[in-house]
């Protein structure tokens, strides 16, 4: 994913969000303060402790949803763009894209606990249950550093044609990401360590959230220019696609509920269900720049980054987080 860029343009896809207003019953729940300067890209939730983190600039924030505890800075880090929970409730790890490493850091302390080198521009990263190992995409380098999270050592690396651009394991054994320049699903066995298969992305330009529609083995796909396409997995044909808002950098799907969510920058997270071909059964004011988000699978809670915008200095530029506005937008029920 990209560090967060906002630009206010009107919502120009296809479909008038007030034609679905309220339709599922969610909306901002509530809204808590970060603080802080600087952009902002993935966010994750923890499970296991309950905790939001969100990368910011070049740091880590956190949020005990419990008590609603704020730790605006959790760590110091070189370009941090994704900080992933590796599954005990202790650790995280934290990809730099400027120090081309990943850290893995105690959840509470923010201490560091050990570096792995990767490739150009660490961006986003996966644990796969098949495996048991966190696959890194680095973007800068066309290829994925595979990490075992238990000795924290790099153990493989797998050669890409392109950028990768965020993923999603199904947790037998096969990890889906994109190729955000060439277009493309590239499928990868993640005992093996090497591509499966590529998949051509039609009707979707420089794709960036990627969700797994696992009941359905579909693949929801958020594209550049206000589409979000999804395709089947087992061979990367077109089911459908529908319109969501522009700018979006993320995508989800909550198996309780069967409900995909792309959130983007102009502040709306439209709700897609997958029964036969997709459809659009809500969009959801949530806040300028939430473009990209993290579920808690349990409540169905939608957690987003956001801030604050100034209006641009001049005609055609773009507008700039307000300094000590950044916060966490929570959508639920």
């Amino acid at each position: 994913m990209k560090p967060l860029l906002i630009s206010l343009c009107a919502f120009t896809a296809a479909i008038a969000p007030a034609a679905f207003a309220g339709q599922t019953g969610l909306h901002v729940v509530d809204t808590v303060k970060i603080g802080g300067n600087g952009g902002w890209d993935y966010i994750n939730y923890d499970p296991v402790s309950k905790i939001v983190f969100m990368t910011h600039g070049t740091s880590i924030a956190s949020v005990a949803l419990a008590t609603k505890k704020v730790n605006p800075h959790l760590a110091d880090t070189a370009g941090s763009h994704i900080a992933l929970p590796v599954g005990d409730g202790k650790t995280i790890l934290v990809t730099q894209g400027k120090a081309n490493k990943a850290s893995f850091l105690d959840e509470t302390t923010g201490q560091d606990l050990g570096d792995v080198t990767t490739g150009d521009k660490p961006d986003g990263a996966i644990f796969d249950p098949a495996t048991g190992k966190i696959f890194i995409l680095a973007n800068g380098g066309n290829q994925i550093n595979v990490v075992d999270p238990t000795t924290r050592k790099a153990v493989g690396t797998i050669m890409l044609d392109g950028a990768p651009e965020s993923g999603a394991a199904d947790g037998k054994g096969l990890l889906y990401t994109h190729l955000e320049d060439k277009n493309v699903i590239v499928v990868v066995e993640t005992k093996a360590l090497k591509v499966k298969a590529t998949f051509p992305l039609k009707d979707c330009n420089e794709p960036s959230g990627l969700a797994l529609v696992t009941d359905q083995n579909l693949l929801l796909s958020a594209c550049k220019g206000g589409v979000a396409r999804v395709s089947r997995a087992q061979d990367g044909s077109e089911v459908g696609t529908v319109a969501i808002g522009p700018r979006a950098d993320g995508a989800l799907y909550d198996e309780t509920r069967k409900l995909g969510y792309v959130p983007s920058g102009d502040g709306k997270l439209t709700v897609i269900a997958f029964n036969g071909k997709p459809s659009v059964i809500d969009v959801v004011d949530t806040a300028a720049g939430a473009r990209t988000a993290a579920l808690d699978p349990v409540s169905g809670d939608i957690f987003l980054s956001a801030a604050d915008m100034a209006a641009p200095a001049k005609a055609g530029d773009r507008p700039q987080p307000i300094p000590d506005t950044f916060k966490l937008v929570i959508v639920g029920k």
